[in-house]
């Protein structure tokens, strides 16, 4: 950053050095060559979840025309037991499939408005400049530190449980490619089909509310990206006042 504090007159303020202009933090520069390729592979990733739902539509439509009795007496590996895993495992995988293409979009967004600090900083300091007064740059608040992390937290929170969800779907699809009427149900306490059941569920219960922990970090982060940036215009729009008077 090319910027020294000169003076403490004021405890929301640093004097941009005389001999360089002001330039965006390392934080900005990565932000603007990032948010638009996350932004892509976000809406990629929600399309292409979108285009399994199709998929995951059709295999319900064909496997729920059979009869109730005909799809629990299927047997292991046949049509309509793996159609059945298949639509089993596909509800635990897709949904935070998708949370994570609406989390890098969030996220790109959180970046974009990263990228509008750095445009006000340096837009900040060039009229300043211009106007031949001493350069000025706001301290960053408090903020403008908390919301890089909160985004990063949120991606990694939507990553995990996509992680999770992965191997679990793997489970379900197991568990569900079985016969319902001769091995599901009549599965004794402590077989290894039941262990699954219950390992399934469980990691069910927790795993949607970790999905939606991710996304209030990324809006946490957004809300005081926006927090900064009302910060920063209004700082500027102060100094602004004071070298024309």
């Amino acid at each position: 950053m090319a910027t020294t504090t000169i003076s403490n007159r004021r405890d929301d303020v640093m004097f941009a050095s005389s001999d360089l202009p002001v330039e965006v933090t390392g934080m900005q520069t990565m932000a603007s060559k990032m948010w638009v390729p996350l932004l892509g592979m976000g809406f990629m990733i929600v399309a292409i979840a979108f285009i399994v739902g199709l998929v995951t539509s059709s295999v319900a439509g064909d496997y729920f025309t059979a009869s109730k009795l005909t799809r629990e007496a299927a047997v292991t590996g046949s049509t309509l037991a793996t159609q059945q895993a298949f639509i089993e495992s596909t509800k635990i995988w897709l949904p935070a499939f998708k949370f994570f293409g609406i989390g890098m979009m969030l996220g790109g967004v959180t970046f974009l408005l990263a990228t509008i600090l750095g445009a006000l900083r340096t837009g900040g300091g060039a009229v300043q400049e211009a106007l031949g007064s001493e350069v000025r740059i706001i301290k960053p608040p408090m903020t403008a530190k908390a919301f890089p992390m909160l985004m990063m937290m949120g991606m990694m929170l939507m990553m995990i449980a996509l992680i999770v969800a992965i191997p679990t779907a793997t489970l379900s699809y197991s568990y569900w490619n079985h016969s319902i009427a001769t091995q599901l149900n009549p599965a004794l306490a402590g077989s290894g089909i039941l262990d699954n059941l219950a390992t399934i569920n469980s990691i069910k219960l927790w795993l949607a509310p970790l999905k939606f922990l991710g996304m209030a970090s990324l809006f946490a982060g957004i809300g005081l990206a926006l927090a900064t940036i009302v910060r920063v215009l209004r700082w500027q729009s102060g100094r602004l006042w004071e070298m024309l008077s």
